[in-house]
């Protein structure tokens, strides 16, 4: 019964890693509690390998709080659903998407095929839409950053533009592709196998994801991002539908705390490229698993992010300046 759940795993991984309160901070050394709660996040990444049981969901309830208290640009909006109403909707908005020829038929294929659906949580919090964009759109640098702070065994490498491979030491491996990529809108397709020497064949199983965001500014100019997602499953066989379906309340609550994870590690790096441009250039240098580039990339990111911050601090040191008194 656990293969079922471990090939779900891998493809909401996969597809959403696409996809934290801190002060004012200055750009030097990194804050202790930015560095804990990056790792944190994705340390609490859950995979069908490991257990999962009834009191280390109620124990999310403690670390949500937590975050509450300790950031409040990060906010779960909405919790996730599988209501069969949010699914006709996804349906239809999947329809309206401009895609190519041949990526319309891969998301007719999985509509058709489709034995699960999801929409996962809807995520408010502090973001860059420069960062938002650039770490959707490249999941191999997050990958890379997750592997330079030491947290995480799985290997995601480009294979064709907006094209990846990824491994993971469960077994699952999964091939991912992007059917269409902008800031908002972003529909990614996977196909993922898992594999044991305890099984004769690999159990494959495919994968659709929807990712939508809009962008929000409060009255001091800190942008928000809000988005969501919503996931099409497929598997090859009724017997592994049926049994996928069985333990679905566990692989749903497993699916919304990655993605909400995954949005908190996001949150983190807009931060820490804002108020720590110089910590994450130094991470940038130490990349694994990525081409010079890309490194390259990432720090002209980080560059435009902290400007856009210290822009958006001047505006509010201007509305507060009151004039000088000319006699």
């Amino acid at each position: 019964m656990n293969v079922t759940p471990a090939i779900l795993g891998g493809i909401f991984m996969a597809t959403s890693m696409g996809l934290l309160h801190a002060g004012e901070l200055t750009p030097g050394e990194p804050e202790p509690q930015v560095q804990e709660q990056l790792r944190d996040s994705v340390n609490r990444l859950q995979t069908f390998d490991s257990d999962v049981d009834r009191g280390k969901m109620y124990g999310d309830a403690d670390r949500d709080r937590e975050i509450a208290r300790m950031l409040p640009n990060f906010r779960v909006v909405r919790e996730g659903s599988s209501d069969r109403n949010l699914k006709d909707q996804a349906i239809a908005r999947l329809e309206r998407t401009r895609l190519t020829q041949s990526g319309r038929q891969t998301a007719e294929q999985m509509v058709d095929k489709m034995s699960l659906f999801r929409r996962l949580p809807e995520v408010r919090f502090e973001m860059d839409p420069v960062a938002y964009d650039y770490f959707i759109g490249n999941p191999d640098v997050v990958v890379g950053l997750w592997q330079t702070l030491g947290i995480s065994a799985i290997e995601l490498r480009p294979a064709g533009k907006y094209q990846f491979q990824m491994n993971n030491v469960d077994g699952t491996n999964s091939k991912v592709f992007f059917l269409k990529r902008s800031q908002t809108s972003n529909i990614v397709y996977c196909e993922g196998e898992f594999q044991s020497p305890f099984l004769k064949n690999p159990i494959t199983a495919n994968g659709l994801i929807c990712i939508n965001a809009r962008f929000e500014k409060d009255k001091d100019g800190t942008t928000f991002v809000r988005h969501s997602a919503d996931v099409f499953v497929a598997f090859p066989n009724l017997a592994i539908e049926a049994a996928a379906k069985m333990i679905s309340p566990v692989s749903n609550y497993i699916a919304d705390r990655n993605f909400q994870e995954i949005s908190l590690f996001m949150h983190s790096m807009s931060l820490s490229m804002a108020r720590q441009p110089r910590w994450v250039q130094e991470l940038a240098g130490k990349l694994q698993g990525v081409m010079p580039e890309q490194a390259a990339e990432l720090n002209e990111v980080t560059l435009k992010v902290y400007e856009n911050d210290q822009a958006r601090l001047a505006r509010r040191w201007e509305e507060f300046e009151e004039p000088i008194q000319l006699k």
